[in-house]
């Protein structure tokens, strides 16, 4: 998260998210892309978000792969979920925000436009999420290919042939770089990621050893694999 002012000497914060299958993603922050809906108010409420009437459990297990991220409102209350979180770690509950976010390497061209609206889709909103009110205004939200921002600062590095792969939980991103080029003919997004792993290694297990994995061990391991801790 950083601090720019724009050309009215207003503060914007600038959130950078990453919406993937199997965990929302900010600079600070990671949690499962789950959203549970409720029209009445849940027993349990360590994550509950309260948007337009409306009670959502943040976390509840993982989305399911969806090649539209605009489909329906789940991405749209897992940005609002990603970022309270971000402004609660800085003390913060109200602020002028502009996104930074990311849409798999081939399904920018055809999809930025669509998911630059979702995410604009109101110019400010109010919500709670644990407990905490939040308002928040929209200054706007940039769209960039996934993984390149990893690159990008350092392209000139990359003599040769070089590959770029960015390994989510539901996706693969693959681009080729060239003597410090990107080959935009040569990017490819594969519907392959650390989720068909894992079930790979799950049913090995238990053809091996008989024994069925728990998914919060599971869970765990993909959290770690995010952080880049394994």
């Amino acid at each position: 998260m950083r601090m720019m002012k724009n050309n009215r000497n207003e503060t914007i914060v600038v959130i950078g998210i990453d919406h993937g299958y199997g965990n929302m993603k900010t600079a600070t922050r990671c949690f499962p892309s789950g959203v549970a809906r409720y029209d009445k108010e849940p027993i349990f409420q360590n994550n509950l978000l309260v948007y337009n009437g409306m009670y959502y459990q943040i976390g509840e297990e993982h989305k399911e792969f969806c090649a539209e991220k605009t489909q329906d409102e789940d991405y749209y209350v897992l940005t609002l979920a990603a970022i309270a979180r971000e402004l609660d770690g800085k003390g913060m509950n109200r602020a002028k925000v502009h996104i930074a976010a990311g849409l798999p390497l081939t399904w920018v061209a055809t999809q930025k436009e669509d998911f630059q609206k979702y995410l604009l889709q109101n110019e400010c909103v109010d919500f709670t999420f644990r407990n905490k009110e939040y308002h928040v205004e929209f200054a706007g939200a940039d769209i960039y290919p996934q993984g390149f921002a990893a690159a990008f600062y350092r392209l000139q590095d990359f003599k040769g042939i070089n590959m770029l792969v960015d390994i989510g939980n539901g996706t693969m991103n693959i681009m080729y770089i060239n003597n410090s080029r990107p080959l935009e003919k040569k990017c490819f997004t594969e519907k392959y990621g650390t989720h068909q792993c894992v079930l790979a290694v799950r049913e090995s297990l238990l053809k091996e050893l008989g024994t069925v994995v728990d998914d919060l061990v599971i869970e765990q391991v993909v959290l770690c694999q995010e952080f880049g801790h394994i």
